[in-house]
C-alpha cells in the first residue's frame, strides 16, 4: 500500500519551512496563491523533499488578478509563479505576462491528465498552465429525506422532470424539495450548457440571445417557482440545506464539510438529465500553476522554475492536493493513490467531468459574468420577459465588449 504523501512528508515539513525565505531574499522563487494553509503545506513539503537546496516563498494574495495586471511585466515586483483558477488565463495571455508551459515542461509529462483540465489551461491553442486539481458543482441531497435504498423514502430524481415533480410534491412554506443559486451566473450555466447554449462563443462574442440560451432559461423558470425567489444566494441555500429545510441542492464540494458537521447524511448523485437527453452541465474551475514570462527571461531562474513545477507532476502530490482541497486531481495516475481512489467526493467530481464545461478564459468573460447575472435577476426575481431581456443584455454585452477592443 502506498503511503499518503502528507503523512510521508510530515517529517520533512519543518525543513521546508526553514527553506522558505523572507520576502527580502531576492534569491528565493516567489509563488503567489490564494489557497488554504493545507494546500500550501503539501506543496512546501513536496518541494523540500524533492529540491532540498531550493528556496521558495509562498505568498498569499487577495485581488490577485488586479495585482498581476499591474506588476505582471515588472521583474522587481511580480512573482515567479502563481497558483490560481484557470479563468483568467486569457486575460493574462492577452497582456503578455505568461510563459507558455511547453517552453518549460515536456508536454508528454502532463498529457495523461483529465481532458477538461488540459483544455482549461489553453488559450488560442497555447498551453499556459500546469493543471493541479479541479472542481465542479454537484447534486447533493439529504439521505434522510430522499434515498434510493430506503423503500420508505422517495427516490433521488434522475431527470429534471422527476426533480420538478418532486419539488411540486415536497415544497411547502417550511420545506423545499430542491434549491439552488438560480440567479447566479455560475450556477445557471449548468442549465444553459445542458441545453447546448453558450454564454460566450469561442470567438469572444456573447450568446445571451441565442435560441438555445433562451430555451434553457424558459425551461428553468418553472423550477424557480418552487424555490426562494428573492434570496437565492449562497448563504440562503447553504442554511436551508444545513437546517434540513431543503432536501437537495446543487452546490460545490465546499458545502460538504459543514453538512457533515451538522450530522447530515449527505449523498452525491449524478446531475439530473434534461428532456434533450443531456445532463445538467456545470462549469468547472481548474486550479493550476503558471509562470511569469519576465522571470523566465533569465535562463538560470527559468531552470529553477521548471524544476519546481515538475515536482507538481508527481501523482502523489496531486493526490494529496485533491484530498486537502476537497477537489479532484488533474493527473489520471493520481486516482490510484490511497485516500483518492475510494474518496466519494473525488469520484463524484471525476464522474461529473464527463459533462462539465471549463469556465471560458477569454477576457470578455468578465463582462459576461456581470451581464448574465443582471439578466437572471430580471427574469427570475422580477418576472421580466425572457426573450426581450436576453436581447437587451445581448446588446449591452456587445457594446461593452466592443469597448474592450
Amino acid at each position: 500500500m502506498k503511503k499518503p504523501l502528507l503523512g510521508a512528508l510530515a517529517l520533512v515539513l519543518p525543513l521546508s519551512l526553514a527553506l522558505v525565505s523572507c520576502s527580502k531574499d531576492e534569491g528565493a522563487l516567489i509563488i503567489w496563491h490564494d489557497k488554504t494553509d493545507a494546500v500550501v503545506e503539501v506543496l512546501q513539503a513536496a518541494i523540500a523533499s524533492a529540491l532540498p537546496e531550493e528556496k521558495v516563498e509562498f505568498v498569499k494574495r487577495d485581488a490577485m488578478t488586479d495585482q498581476l495586471k499591474l506588476v505582471g511585466n515588472d521583474s522587481s515586483s511580480c512573482p515567479d509563479m502563481y497558483i490560481f483558477a484557470h479563468d483568467k488565463i486569457g486575460l493574462f495571455a492577452t497582456i503578455g505576462i505568461l510563459e507558455p508551459l511547453d517552453d518549460l515542461i515536456d508536454p508528454a509529462s502532463y498529457e495523461d491528465s483529465v481532458p477538461l483540465t488540459l483544455s482549461a489551461m489553453e488559450y488560442q491553442a497555447v498551453n499556459y498552465g500546469l493543471p493541479l486539481y479541479y472542481e465542479t458543482t454537484l447534486f447533493l441531497y439529504n439521505k434522510d429525506l430522499m434515498n434510493d435504498d430506503d423503500p420508505n423514502l422517495p427516490d433521488v430524481p434522475k431527470t429534471t422532470e422527476e426533480l420538478y415533480a418532486y419539488m411540486q410534491e415536497y415544497t411547502d412554506g417550511r420545506r423545499y424539495g430542491f434549491v439552488e443559486q438560480h440567479s447566479t451566473a455560475y450556477y445557471a450555466s449548468a442549465w444553459i450548457n445542458g441545453f447546448g447554449g453558450e454564454i460566450l462563443h469561442d470567438d469572444g462574442s456573447p450568446g445571451l440571445n441565442d435560441p438555445l440560451v433562451v430555451e434553457s432559461l424558459e425551461y428553468h423558470h418553472k423550477f424557480i417557482e418552487y424555490m426562494p425567489r428573492t434570496t437565492a444566494d449562497y448563504a440562503t441555500v447553504n442554511t436551508l440545506f444545513l437546517e434540513e429545510s431543503a432536501d437537495a441542492v446543487i452546490g460545490g464540494p465546499w458545502m460538504i464539510p459543514s453538512a457533515l458537521e451538522e450530522g447530515i447524511d449527505i449523498g452525491v448523485a449524478p446531475m439530473p438529465t434534461l428532456p434533450n437527453g443531456k445532463e445538467l452541465s456545470p462549469y468547472s474551475g481548474v486550479q493550476g500553476i503558471q509562470a511569469l514570462r519576465v522571470k523566465c527571461a533569465d535562463p538560470a531562474r527559468k531552470a529553477r522554475i521548471k524544476n519546481v513545477m515538475e515536482v507538481m507532476l508527481d501523482p502523489s502530490v496531486q493526490g494529496e492536493l485533491a484530498i486537502v482541497s476537497g477537489c479532484a486531481p488533474a493527473l489520471n495516475a493520481a486516482y490510484e493513490i490511497e485516500g483518492v481512489k475510494d474518496n466519494e467526493i473525488v469520484k463524484a467530481i471525476e464522474a461529473q467531468a464527463a459533462t462539465a464545461v471549463p469556465m471560458p478564459s477569454r477576457p470578455e468573460m468578465d463582462i459576461m459574468w456581470s451581464e448574465l447575472g443582471k439578466l437572471l435577476t430580471d427574469i427570475n426575481m422580477n418576472n421580466a420577459s425572457i426573450e426581450e431581456t436576453c436581447q437587451k443584455y445581448q446588446e449591452e454585452a456587445e457594446r461593452l465588449i466592443e469597448q474592450m477592443q
